[in-house]
């Protein structure tokens, strides 16, 4: 019986900053909610910024972020190689890994090693975008591995990590508890609300009244989409709206 491949082993990150902020941040929203439109159009990734995404339905792959083309591959060996290049050269870069197999926990594992191997707390923040969380980690309790590692220590690395998913009860809760800055969209029912509204604080009500792009665009043919804007603290919470086609950002009274 031939023996199975050993997994690659990459190095550990370098200079840990204690004094970099937590800034890890989830989109959560039903289908149509508009998730990975705000990652792409709203400023929780700055323009200028260094970003790689595991991007298994090639949401970003071959297309413009932020004004930068994103460089995408599905081979594992130009994917290291091109990472490693690109934080050495220290400039803007975007860069996407479309695993061949599609999202599962062992294509996400490898993403995280090699993301987790180039952290440094004393180089420009790396964002890192993880779009299919749920359909990835196979448990709702503690996220293991380096995926993990990237939510419990990437901060001090520089690392901030960006998930996006639908159903918060269907994520580890080491992505809930790690994640300071929390994107909410329209869900799909009166039970993920109630469950966003637990765990951030929000009166319920708030949450299932907004509005999706998808319902949006057939009510008034525009993908305008609500969202909620929660970030640490007590009350810190904007509610706006912005078109997922242009990336406008709009008061509520855009009806």
């Amino acid at each position: 019986m031939p023996k199975k491949p050993q997994p690659l082993q990459f190095p550990n990150p370098v200079n840990s900053n204690q004094s970099l902020d937590a800034e890890h941040t989830i989109y959560v929203a039903g289908t149509g909610g508009g998730k990975t439109s705000a990652v792409k159009h709203l400023d929780l990734i700055p323009k200028g910024a260094q970003v790689v995404f595991f991007d298994p339905y090639k949401n970003y792959a071959e297309d413009k972020f932020k004004g930068q083309m994103v460089q995408a591959t599905s081979s594992r060996l130009t994917f290291v190689r091109a990472l490693v290049s690109a934080r050495k050269r220290g400039d803007t870069f975007k860069l996407a890994y479309v695993p061949e197999s599609g999202a599962n926990s062992e294509e996400l594992e490898f993403f995280s090693a090699v993301v987790w191997s180039v952290g440094n707390g004393h180089a420009p923040a790396l964002h890192v975008v993880i779009e299919e969380l749920a359909s990835c980690a196979e448990t709702s309790a503690k996220l293991k591995g380096r995926a993990g590692e990237l939510l419990r220590g990437g901060r001090q690395y520089g690392l901030v990590i960006h998930t996006v998913f639908q159903k918060g009860q269907e994520v580890p809760k080491t992505v809930t508890d790690q994640s300071a800055v929390w994107w909410i969209g329209a869900v799909n029912s009166a039970a993920d609300a109630e469950w966003l509204s637990i765990r951030r604080g929000i009166n319920v009500n708030r949450i299932i009244g907004l509005k999706s792009a998808k319902v949006n665009k057939k009510t008034i043919n525009k993908p305008i989409a609500e969202y909620l804007l929660v970030r640490d603290g007590i009350g810190n919470i904007e509610h706006a709206a912005f078109n997922c086609r242009t990336g406008a950002k709009l008061s509520l009274n855009y009806r």
